[in-house]
């Protein structure tokens, strides 16, 4: 019994010794694995570092060829704006086009090679008188009219500085009103839409494009006031890189000046806060005007005028089958009254009208048809912007 007993002993610490070896054994093991896990986890971070994509960022001369820098840019990352110099000329920005048509963005991520243009001017010195032409229920616009009238109310003010030229006006504008800057009643040298630095503040578009007068440029596209308030606008000129559309058919030298465009001129504007003029009491009447009707020109009569009744306009008048036409607001603010920015088309019919479909179309441009000759009623309501028909 007492060798069995001592047999028993030396085998169970062969046993224990074993495991312990074989426990010993498992955990050196284990180091090893971490270890080999570690340095692959890192070799693939290295690796995925360096097969990160890189994209790169050309900036070039405002001759889009000359290449001033070129810098390698990760994906997704933003690139470093500079200021780059040239003797003789002022650097006036970054474009995103070669066309200097607007400024390059550089806050927006980098996803693929990236040209970028610099804007250099040299100073001329603008002799030009600009100022506010257009329409709307403010003071200034309504006496505007268009552009007919440009008195010291629409005359931007020509401020004293050295190697610009800066023209401002302060002024009232109510949601709804249109307007561009212009050196005369003829609208030369345009400066409307495409000229602002941005339509937005705190989140809120105070602007909107609200197209042009036979242009599709937004250069010259109207700009439309989406905000009621007093607002400063500053104008910055660089008369010695005007240029002018000499491809577009209806130019001519007697006509230049309305194909004057300028890749670097610059609207700013502050917003001051509240109108003064706001809540003047107004009135807004309408009139068809259209090709066979009136010949296209503004007739303001008894017969072309719509009667108005708490909100509620109405015409009725002969029209013939084929005849195309629409209807143009006035607005009047005490004495005075001017050619207002709202008017009324097919598009104010509602689609589910199908009585009212049924006795005119519409064009491209949203102009109204007539189907057959005779005598139609049109009721407006002003508050819902919706026209019906009716026809005898």
């Amino acid at each position: 019994m007492k060798k069995k007993s001592v047999a028993v002993f030396l085998a169970a610490a062969t046993i224990i010794a074993g495991g312990a070896i074989g426990v010993t054994g498992c955990a050196a093991t284990e180091t090893e694995q971490q270890v080999q896990v570690t340095e692959e986890k890192e070799g693939s971070e290295i690796a995925e570092e360096e097969k990160k994509e890189t994209y790169t960022v050309t900036f070039y001369d405002s001759d889009g060829n000359t290449v001033l820098n070129t810098v390698k840019v990760e994906n997704g990352e933003l690139p470093e704006e500079y200021i780059p110099t040239k003797e003789g000329c002022t650097f006036v920005g970054w474009y995103a086009t070669p066309q200097m048509s607007h400024k390059f963005d550089f806050t927006k991520e980098i996803t693929s090679d990236t040209d970028v243009f610099a804007g250099f001017v040299s100073y001329v010195e603008d002799s030009r008188s600009y100022a506010i032409v257009g329409s709307g229920t403010s003071p200034v616009l309504l006496e505007s009219n268009w552009g007919k009238t440009i008195g010291e109310a629409q005359t931007m003010k020509k401020e004293e500085a050295d190697g610009a030229n800066i023209y401002t006006i302060t002024l009232d504008l109510e949601a709804g009103d249109e307007f561009q800057f212009a050196i005369n009643s003829e609208w030369g040298d345009q400066r409307g839409y495409g000229y602002l630095d941005t339509i937005s503040l705190d989140g809120t578009d105070y602007f909107k494009n609200s197209g042009s007068l036979g242009e599709a440029s937004t250069k010259r596209s109207n700009i439309k006031c989406e905000v009621t308030g007093n607002y400063t606008f500053t104008l910055t000129t660089y008369p010695g890189e005007d240029e002018y559309e000499t491809d577009n058919a209806n130019y001519s030298e007697d006509n230049k000046e309305a194909f004057n465009i300028n890749p670097y001129d610059v609207i700013t504007w502050t917003y001051n806060g509240e109108s003064t003029s706001e809540g003047m009491e107004k009135q807004v009447d309408y009139y068809i005007k259209g090709a066979q009707i009136t010949g296209w020109e503004d007739v303001y009569s008894d017969e072309t005028k719509f009667a108005e009744d708490n909100g509620k306009y109405t015409l009725t008048i002969d029209l013939t089958e084929g005849d195309e036409f629409m209807f143009t607001s006035m607005i009047t603010i005490g004495e005075e009254s001017s050619v207002g920015t709202e008017y009324i088309r097919y598009t104010n019919i509602d689609e589910t009208d199908s009585e009212s479909l049924s006795y005119v179309t519409g064009t491209d441009s949203a102009n109204l048809v007539a189907v057959q000759t005779g005598t139609y009623t049109f009721t407006y309501d002003s508050a819902t912007k919706v026209l019906a028909v009716s026809c005898k």
